[in-house]
């Protein structure tokens, strides 16, 4: 299934929520808080 492809391809762990409404609003959550951390990543430079 997907989510053993984008284990495989990532080589990331991957989990599938019993609840994924929750866990996309927990996740979104801890991105908030740790915003400055991840700013990095959840930002990307602009396409020339």
């Amino acid at each position: 299934g997907l989510d053993e492809r984008l284990r495989h391809e990532t080589g990331m762990p991957v989990h599938i929520s019993e609840r994924p409404l929750q866990a996309v609003a927990e996740g979104s959550g801890k991105c908030v808080e740790e915003f400055e951390a991840l700013e990095k990543v959840l930002i990307s430079e602009p396409r020339r």
